[in-house]
């Protein structure tokens, strides 16, 4: 009793002191954090401002790459590459390519891409084809990029057209129809393998497309995102512009454009948040702006929250720690051990040391439940084991008197007839078909084995029936080692013999085919017979019970189906298929890896 009431206390003092170690650890976290709350937050929007533009650029990236393969499926054109190539005449090309733009955005782009306009140039910056989509007067778009340069930006792209640059150009221009900046790609054509210019395409499309990019990391007006390339004006741009800091907006756009990348000191004097993000292979920079507005809001809900978390954690802790170190450390947490030793595979253990309140109970049934599942486990697992080797032994057991009886007959009737020679083959035959059948103790045979059997089979269904069935045989050599249950393709032509070719008239064939299917194999007996109702027999394969195949008198094919899913599983087994008339196709599936897996099955 001592050491019951000793143990509680130490429990106690224990929780006291834990909950007194909390008290102080948020009491100076919320102090400290009110000291440096501001860089905290300014921390934070730095690194959420550089990981939201990477993720951004990442799909922006996908986006444009998309864009400039579409563009490239211009070399897709062979005949107009050859014309541009041998430089034609200009009114020719006009004339024959006239509707190669709205070809290129008809075939080349998807609707949600958005192109708006696409102009192919020579090099001579003459235009030979343009696509404008969709117009009417608020919907208006150039004819010519290069018939207002100032107003479409055009400069940027003449002076990307004669320089050196091969990769993708990216820039925009203000339509002030549409009220919206339109998103402009530019891609140098080029013949002889990239070492001679000859012409350009150019395609606009509306800045949707990038702004749903831009909301789907970042839709807080709040926040400024924008993006622009260097030595060019801003693309797209969200957020809202306010006061200062449309005045810092405008600063940097123009630091940007004019190829000066150094942070303003306005930025840094008023604490807002500016990151910038090159793309990983175009000229296309992710900006982002972050007003000290926005962060004092961030600093304020975040004290306010800290605050209030603390004191919910103190108050709820302490009530939930106390009654716990109180009531139920000691036997909650040796069933907690005992447990996982047992979900660890060690199932003889129990749990011990148990009392006599709820949870002492709840261990005695624990106890209890686990030597009753694993009584029923042991009895389930010997069940199985005796009925798998029953059923198995059964359905291998059952052999065929008939065949015997007629045989002899026949072999008496040729004797009394004809010299010794034939009823000599007939017996050798009969002689190899006995040693097989009693070889049963073996469960499995080798594919040639099973063939050889089935030579010795046939032989005398043949001096039986006057050498009236032809077999042809196509075997897969590579799988004449696999091996399968024993007896399991001379019931399939023997199902043919009696049913499929006894009432046919004419000639008689069997084809056997034997084949890998991947990991599986099949075995294919078709007779040219008078067919057989193969839904009815399918259905009577999948319904057959055990103890009716047990009282019948032949390894049959029901025999033998049920033979493969017992080993195997339903997935395995014997399809036919046959129309009246036509004849019948019985197909064997099995697995090629049965020797494997019938090792395994004996050493349980």
């Amino acid at each position: 009793m001592k050491k019951e009431v000793r143990f509680l206390t130490f429990r106690a003092k224990l929780a006291l002191c834990f909950i007194c170690g909390t008290l102080f650890a948020l009491g100076l976290q919320t102090f400290l954090f009110y000291l440096s709350s501001s860089q905290v937050i300014y921390t934070q929007a730095e690194e959420y401002s550089y990981n939201t533009l990477t993720n951004m650029q990442g799909d922006i990236y996908n986006f444009i790459r998309n864009i400039e393969n579409n563009i490239l499926k211009i070399y897709d054109r062979k005949e107009f590459m050859e014309d541009l190539g041998t430089g034609e005449n200009l009114m020719l090309m006009k004339s024959k390519y006239a509707n190669l733009a709205y070809n290129i955005a008809l075939d080349s782009f998807a609707s949600q891409q958005n192109i708006n306009a696409i102009y192919i140039y020579d090099s001579n910056h003459q235009l030979i084809s343009f696509y404008r989509h969709a117009m009417t007067p608020k919907y208006s778009y150039p004819e010519d990029i290069y018939v207002d340069k100032e107003y479409t930006n055009a400069d940027i792209v003449l002076e990307y057209t004669n320089g050196t640059n091969k990769n993708l150009l990216i820039s925009s221009y203000y339509n002030e129809n549409r009220q919206a900046n339109m998103i402009r790609f530019a891609v140098k054509i080029y013949a002889d393998k990239g070492q001679r210019k000859i012409g350009y395409i150019v395609c606009d499309a509306d800045q949707k497309s990038l702004l749903k990019i831009i909301k789907k990391y970042n839709d807080s007006q709040e926040q400024i995102i924008w993006l622009q390339p260097i030595g060019d004006r801003p693309v797209v741009q969200t957020g809202r512009l306010e006061g200062q800091d449309a005045v810092y907006y405008k600063q940097v756009t123009e630091k940007v454009e004019h190829n000066d990348l150094a942070e303003s000191d306005d930025l840094k004097k008023n604490r807002s948040v500016f990151f910038e993000i090159p793309q990983q292979r175009y000229n296309l920079r992710a900006f982002s702006l972050t007003p000290q507005s926005l962060l004092e809001q961030n600093y304020k809900a975040l004290t306010e929250t800290l605050c209030i978390t603390a004191i919910a954690i103190v108050f709820i802790f302490g009530i939930v720690s106390t009654l716990i170190s109180k009531n139920l450390t000691t036997s909650l947490t040796n069933m907690v051990n005992t447990m996982s030793q047992i979900r660890k595979g060690n199932t003889s253990l129990r749990v011990s040391h148990l009392k006599s309140d709820e949870f002492g109970k709840l261990g005695e049934s624990f106890n209890e439940m686990l030597d009753r599942i694993e009584q029923l486990i042991r009895d389930e697992y010997e069940a199985k084991l005796l009925l798998n080797d029953a059923q198995y032994k059964a359905l291998q057991a059952q052999v065929n008197p008939h065949f015997l009886y007629n045989t002899l007959n026949t072999m008496s009737s040729i004797a009394a007839v004809q010299n010794c020679q034939q009823v000599s083959e007939l017996s050798s035959a009969l002689s190899h078909i006995f040693r097989y059948s009693l070889g049963m103790k073996e469960p499995t045979a080798s594919i040639r084995e099973e063939l050889l059997h089935l030579e010795n089979y046939m032989y005398i269904i043949n001096v039986r029936t006057q050498n009236s069935i032809e077999i042809i045989m196509d075997v897969d050599n590579s799988l004449l080692d696999e091996r399968i249950p024993r007896l399991s393709i001379q019931p399939l032509v023997e199902n043919s013999v009696s049913h499929g070719l006894k009432n046919k008239r004419g000639d008689k064939k069997i084809w056997i085919e034997v084949k890998r299917l991947e990991k599986d194999m099949s075995i294919a007996v078709r007779d040219n017979g008078i067919g057989m109702q193969a839904d009815t027999i399918n259905k009577q394969l999948n319904t057959a019970k055990l103890a009716s195949l047990e009282r019948d008198a032949s390894i049959g094919i029901a025999n033998i189906d049920a033979r493969i899913k017992l080993l195997f599983g339903d997935d395995y087994g014997i399809t036919i298929e046959s129309k009246e008339g036509e004849g019948c196709t019985a197909f064997l599936y099995i697995p090629s890896i049965y020797e494997e897996e019938c090792k395994n099955e004996n050493s349980i």
